[in-house]
């Protein structure tokens, strides 16, 4: 390792790794000292320094005890000893850094380090993973390491209850789905009473598998939803209108944005006043047609561009989304806005209830809230850019413990035909020899396709080796994916899998359980072989399929098929090049233009969501303050001078015209109080501030006699209720018009920076209408209470 970060010791990486480098040996030599300690021993050593941390002593200082310390008990427990690349990865994951580690050089492992280390002041640990399975492997396996030193580990899964989260958030330690910790963030700020909440802070977190949540995930929202009610019919008769359009109804942009052309608006409007839906003289165009035209829209989108087993697939009735970037499904999320039931009425399934977004935020803000973030992926590098931009992390590359011997290469071909021959030759020479062989597809589409065409050529699925089979891996056997991964090393073992396959988990030469005999098959018929079908549209997805091979210094070999007539590779009148190396970087530049387009989505995403973001945060502030306010009258009252003052503002100003019709008539709506208002003289300022003091007064009088009738903790608690559903209500609308601003916003077609700048103003006027219809509502039911 040392010879490998020599060849580069002049770049500034090279000599932060040659720093790690020197610590990681200095770590290392601290072995012997605790090798000969007893259990206990060695957990109070860890516990000393557990109550230095505690009483405010720097971590950076612990460092190395503290990593020599989990080293030893890892050894003890799990039979397995940090190497210097695990331990240098686990440096960079200390100083906030995204490490990029290859596939089987031991992620899992390496982040016990750092998470005890963080774990030390008790402030609480997060371990975000993609999914529910490898949470739960994780917090299992390595359990017995943290238990050793003294510290508490919890699992957080989407099946846990409320009480279940609660006792694992107060754990040292904490593993659960990403998604789960930021909707546990949005749920704690929708409780009524502090006592009610699960999270205890955000203090630090490690994502792994960083690229799948940080970049894949990063457009996807973090939303809870509340039912709107049945709207099924309403569903079936939009989607019956626009699947009986032609292709001159609809049109497709450079951006994938469907829309309805002149003549597709025509037969649309024609068919929705046929059905009763559009007045005769009405138009789409028109403010109160606005609804209707986003379910129309929706429906467009369901038909034009989510596929079937490609963006979702139908199982046991139902519409499950498919996760683009794995291949995974997901259940339980739903697209929001009624484009989930667009899709079910499309495919003809039970329409589920639309519902309302009650909160919700994106995995770029939530990340964003910890004190310290880093992450661990095996591909990283492609997206440097966008983690120091977004995340604020820098990408440290870690050389591996041994030498990479893998061969990675790319095949050209004139046709597709010719490309699945290829493949299908490279498959069978392969099984012949007894090596196993992966076989990477884009989509569940194109995986079915691909076992479809090697059962026309022979082939049977199945899970014997010996004879001419394969397996498939996709989101529909994803319940069978440990076991295809841990029988996918065998010898002649034929996995045909989306990218879903291995995400997390190795596969390993030989098999699961090891058997050394498969093992050195394999190893001699030449390890794993990845053939990838087709390039993507990232290269971190290439990548990551080649990732799959070549683990822990094994030989390997990964080889993508082109063709000709893949789309990376035509020119946009239908051209194809004819030359591999112009190819290969058509190919190239195709990926970056891919990946640089992406960057600026989710980076313009960001934008928005900070504007968002400050509302939010602003509006959960005020709602933690009226949740544990101890005297929640003194906020009623509050909110009712300011609600008096509004009205005053509006309707009786110090130096205007007085409307006294219409501030008696909002006096009596809000306030229900019946006070006389006169026209003023020429003192109008002070008259103005006489009739000020009358409602003030006036309204005070009202409400005393409601607490004197109720008690005043009983009122108090009451209004509390009260002040809080009348928050969230109204957060949940401002969501909806906030995402409405945001696509009228996209529609001007103005510059990027422009945008966001109208977004902004026009969204601060609309926070500030919600704080006014806030005052007035709390004012409204406080003044109505029954007594």
């Amino acid at each position: 390792m040392l010879r490998r970060l020599g060849a580069a010791f002049g770049s500034r990486a090279a000599r932060r790794l040659a720093r790690y480098h020197t610590l990681a040996e200095r770590i290392i030599a601290l072995a012997p000292q605790h090798a000969p300690l007893s259990d206990a021993a060695l957990r109070e050593r860890a516990q000393q320094l557990r109550a230095r941390a505690a009483a405010g002593a720097s971590l950076d200082e612990f460092t190395i005890p503290m990593f020599a310390l989990v080293r030893e008990a890892a050894r003890r427990t799990l039979a397995q000893t940090h190497v210097p690349a695990q331990l240098i990865g686990a440096l960079a994951l200390r100083d906030g850094a995204i490490a990029e580690m290859q596939t089987g050089e031991g992620k899992t492992l390496a982040a016990t380090l750092v998470c005890a280390l963080q774990a030390l002041p008790g402030r609480g640990v997060h371990v975000a993973v993609p999914n529910d399975y490898l949470a739960a492997r994780d917090a299992q396996w390595m359990r017995p390491v943290y238990e050793a030193l003294g510290f508490s580990v919890g699992l957080i899964t989407q099946h846990s209850d409320d009480d279940a989260r609660r006792a694992a958030y107060a754990c040292d330690i904490s593993y659960g789905m990403a998604s789960e910790f930021g909707l546990d963030y949005l749920r704690d700020n929708l409780k009524f009473s502090a006592a009610e909440t699960v999270q205890r802070g955000h203090a630090f977190a490690l994502v792994d598998e960083a690229d799948a949540v940080l970049i894949d995930d990063a457009g996807v929202p973090l939303s809870l939803y509340g039912p709107l009610g049945d709207q099924s019919d309403y569903y079936r008769l939009i989607d019956r209108i626009v699947a009986a359009l032609q292709p001159a109804h609809v049109e497709l942009d450079e951006r994938r944005r469907v829309a309805l052309t002149d003549l597709g608006y025509d037969a649309v409007e024609r068919a929705l006043r046929q059905a009763g839906l559009l007045q005769a003289a009405a138009t789409l165009h028109e403010i109160e047609a606005i609804s209707l035209l986003h379910h129309v829209v929706q429906a467009l989108r369901a038909h034009v561009l989510l596929k079937r087993d490609r963006d979702y697939i139908v199982q046991d009735h139902e519409v499950v989304i498919v996760d683009q970037g794995s291949g995974r499904m997901l259940p339980g999320r739903r697209y929001d806005e009624g484009l989930h039931q667009a899709l079910e009425a499309k495919e003809g399934r039970p329409i589920g209830e639309e519902t309302r977004n009650l909160a919700s935020m994106t995995f770029q803000t939530f990340f964003r809230r910890y004190d310290r973030l880093c992450g661990m992926t095996g591909t990283a590098g492609s997206d440097a850019e966008e983690y120091r931009a977004i995340y604020g992390l820098e990408v440290i590359a870690i050389p591996t413990d041994r030498p990479m011997i893998r061969r990675d290469e790319t095949m050209l071909h004139r046709t597709g035909a010719d490309k699945l021959r290829a493949i299908l030759a490279a498959v069978d020479a392969a099984h012949a020899r007894g090596q196993p062989v992966l076989v990477g597809t884009p989509s569940i589409e194109h995986c079915e396709a691909m076992a479809a065409y090697f059962t026309s050529n022979g082939w049977s699925q199945g899970d014997a080796v010996s004879a001419k089979s394969f397996t498939v891996l996709t989101a529909r056997h994803h319940a069978d994916e440990a076991r295809i991964i841990a029988s996918a090393g065998r010898p002649g073992a034929v996995t045909i899998a989306t990218a879903m396959a291995g995400r997390g988990t190795d596969i390993r030469l030989g098999g699961v359980p090891q058997d050394d005999a498969l093992r050195a098959r394999a190893l001699a018929a030449g390890g794993l072989l990845v053939i990838g079908t087709e390039h993507h549209s990232h290269r971190r997805r290439d990548a990551q399929w080649r990732g799959r091979a070549g683990r822990q210094g094994d030989p390997g070999r990964t080889v993508f098929h082109a063709a000709l007539d893949d789309d990376l590779l035509r020119l946009p009148h239908g051209d194809l090049p004819s030359d591999p190396a112009l190819a290969q970087r058509r190919i190239a530049l195709a990926q970056q233009r891919q990946e640089a387009r992406g960057f600026d989505q989710r980076l313009a995403l960001l934008r928005f969501d900070e504007v968002i973001t400050t509302q939010r945060e602003t509006l959960y502030a005020q709602r933690r303050a009226i949740r544990d306010e101890p005297a929640p009258l003194a906020l009623v009252a509050q909110f009712r001078d300011d609600t008096i003052d509004d009205l005053m503002a509006r309707f009786a100003p110090a130096s205007a015209k007085w409307d006294t019709a219409g501030l008696d008539a909002a006096v009596r709506a809000i306030l229900t109080l019946a006070v006389p208002i006169a026209q003023p003289s020429k003192a109008r300022a002070a008259q103005a501030g006489a009739l000020r003091a009358t409602l003030q007064a006036t309204a005070a009088e009202w409400m005393q006699r409601k607490i004197d009738a109720l008690g005043e903790a009983a009122l108090g608690e009451i209004l509390r209720r009260v002040m809080l559903a009348l928050l969230d209500q109204l957060w949940a609308e401002q969501c909806e018009r906030l995402e409405h601003l945001k696509r009228r916003i996209g529609d001007r077609r103005l510059p990027p920076h422009k945008l966001i700048a109208e977004f902004g103003i026009e969204a601060f006027a609309l926070f500030e209408l919600l704080g006014r219809e806030f005052r007035h509502e709390v004012t409204a039911h406080a003044m109505r209470l029954g007594v």
